[in-house]
């Protein structure tokens, strides 16, 4: 069968792609980095690494990284990229120990000092462990790998570790049938986005151990033999122009992102007006990985059009680990934002958009929504209730998934295996509906908090509030905490703030904030918590770890700032 090693043969043969690395001022034709992968493959043999071994990737996102990914393929052992850093609540031994004990790692290759001084302090005496700098030094002198392993479509490529945004993060399998059915999906997606043209030029920031990051990062510029720019993400972070104006440099055609990325770094780009060499004309733009805002949507066409950067360009797409990435994309010229209208719990109607009936429909019962678009190519959508059966459009229920790119199952974990996968279907735990053949995200099945007999988004109240000039976008978490004595939930909402503000300032962001709430969604928060900087903890694409949060303050382990002269002090 074709796998990527093939699609990577071929085009390293014909293709002059470049792929260039910023970050290290380092740039390697396409055939450059496939000789380096099959020296680096001949090392990996020599240390003992077979077929269906599996290999931790503890790295940030380099040249050496995507080399070891090749060659850990071309053994057809099995990648497993893990987050190459924890949090500040974090403990990150722990983290890599529970990804071991779910996948009993013959080889883990990392990329710097901190990681080293992990393994040596952690109970992983029992293995093996490589810095991948000293292995390609290495390489260099080892000849390239020339035998040939026979990789079969269900042999397994990737073990993904889902985001653990709800709950321990696990090992979602991925085959090589399942990689290059997405990677199908991806260029016919692209191609019909950009009318009949195929990827040209992408880039990437975002970390390889996220299944998007990989997917476009790594395996479609492969896959396509497309020219390529390649960093990790804290080199986007401290300069977002910058980034653009590489993609501009580098006439860039395909790039993804996330909403609550763009919401802290869009009016950064307000600086490149001023440049005149800067065309994003070509630039189609995804966002994904998260609910997607429709101020998000209307920023990328204030703070991008100036710069050349065209209306049907902008793209929103969903999909998740379980699904090798993409199952839904737009692709109209148009991104709907639509108001709608709830008429019973579970039942909506859209709402016209002209001014007077949205004025006379604003309220607790109308919600703002992005259209995510269509389904993808072989993808079934369906939306469905508690006991399985579809359900009519406009009417919320769990969306379920069939298509080649879906999962057979979470690696050594058959109970999650089938709750999640019944009669070929995958189950996302994602609630949403379908409208006009296309499909709206509305939230994630365990974040919702009910109220008072109403469903709240924290989403949608997070992001009204951060809107405020002293909350940093992605700096506030809503949770729902029992209420013994009422019986009722109370809604706490933890905002990060800076730790020397006054207690008049507090007083002030209190009253601005629950003001917010109220204007967004109708609601009285019930405790506003200010935190310092680092307590909404997010996984690797930037989804905040809602139920990680909330355990961390039943457990009274999140550090306040208070009113008083006390700067910080546990609950």
């Amino acid at each position: 069968m074709e796998t990527i090693l093939t699609r990577l043969d071929d085009n390293a043969a014909r293709s002059t792609a470049e792929w260039h690395f910023p970050a290290e001022s380092r740039s390697f034709e396409l055939s450059a980095l496939r000789d380096q992968s099959l020296k680096l493959t001949s090392v990996l043999q020599a240390n003992g690494l077979k077929k269906g071994d599996r290999v931790a990737l503890i790295m940030t996102n380099s040249s050496c990284y995507v080399v070891a990914l090749l060659a850990i393929w071309r053994l057809n052992a099995i990648a497993v990229p893990l987050r190459p850093k924890g949090s500040r609540q974090t403990h990150y031994a722990d983290y890599v120990q529970h990804c071991n004990k779910v996948c009993d790692f013959s080889l883990m290759l990392f990329d710097d000092a901190v990681t080293r001084e992990i393994f040596q302090h952690a109970d992983l005496s029992q293995q093996q462990y490589a810095d991948i700098n000293a292995l390609m030094e290495v390489a260099v002198h080892t000849s390239a790998f020339e035998n040939e392993v026979k990789i079969l479509g269900t042999d397994i490529a990737i073990l993904q570790f889902s985001s653990g945004s709800t709950g321990a993060p696990k090992g979602v399998i991925v085959t090589h049938e399942m990689m290059m059915a997405q990677l199908q999906n991806i260029h016919y997606n692209h191609i019909g986005s950009r009318r009949g043209r195929p990827i040209e030029s992408l880039a990437s920031w975002m970390p390889f151990n996220h299944d998007m990051g990989l997917f476009i990062g790594v395996l479609a510029p492969v896959y396509t033999g497309s020219h390529n720019v390649v960093a990790p993400p804290a080199f986007y972070m401290r300069n977002p122009p910058r980034w653009f104006s590489l993609m501009s440099q580098h006439r860039v055609d395909m790039n993804f992102n996330t909403n609550s990325v763009l919401a802290s770094t869009l009016k950064t780009l307000r600086r490149l007006q001023k440049q005149d060499d800067i065309d994003l004309s070509e630039l189609h733009l995804y966002i994904g990985a998260e609910k997607v805002s429709p101020i998000i949507v209307r920023r990328c066409y204030d703070y991008l059009t100036p710069l050349g950067f065209k209306h049907e360009n902008l793209h929103i797409g969903y999909g998740m680990a379980e699904n090798t990435l993409g199952a839904a994309c737009t692709k109209t010229k148009n991104i709907n934002l639509t108001t709608f209208k709830f008429i019973s719990p579970n039942c909506l109607v859209s709402v016209e958009s002209s001014s007077e009936s949205l004025t006379q429909n604003t309220g607790k019962n109308t919600i703002e929504l992005v259209a995510i678009g269509a389904m993808d190519w072989r993808h079934t959508i369906t939306i469905q209730d508690k006991a399985g059966s579809a359900l009519p459009e406009l009417t919320l229920g769990e969306i379920a998934i069939a298509s080649p790119c879906v999962t057979p199952g979470y690696y050594h974990d058959p109970e999650k295996t089938d709750e999640k996968l019944i009669n070929g279907r995958l189950l996302t735990g994602d609630i949403g509906f379908m409208y006009n053949h296309e499909l709206y995200f509305y939230a994630r099945q365990d974040d919702m908090i009910n109220h008072a007999g109403r469903n709240i988004i924290p989403d949608d109240v997070e992001m009204a509030v951060e809107e405020l000039s002293f909350i940093r976008a992605g700096a506030s978490t809503l949770i729902g905490v029992d209420n013994p004595q009422t019986g009722c939930v109370d809604l706490v909402l933890l905002a990060e703030v800076n730790e020397r503000s006054t207690a008049d300032e507090l007083t002030l962001y209190q009253k601005a904030i629950q003001a917010s709430a109220y204007e967004a969604s109708d609601i009285i928060l019930t405790r506003i918590i200010f935190c310092p900087r680092g307590t909404v903890e997010k996984t690797s694409s930037g989804k905040k770890r809602r139920a990680v949060i909330r355990k961390r303050f039943m457990n009274h382990q999140i550090n306040i700032v208070r009113k008083d002269d006390e700067q910080r002090a546990a609950i």
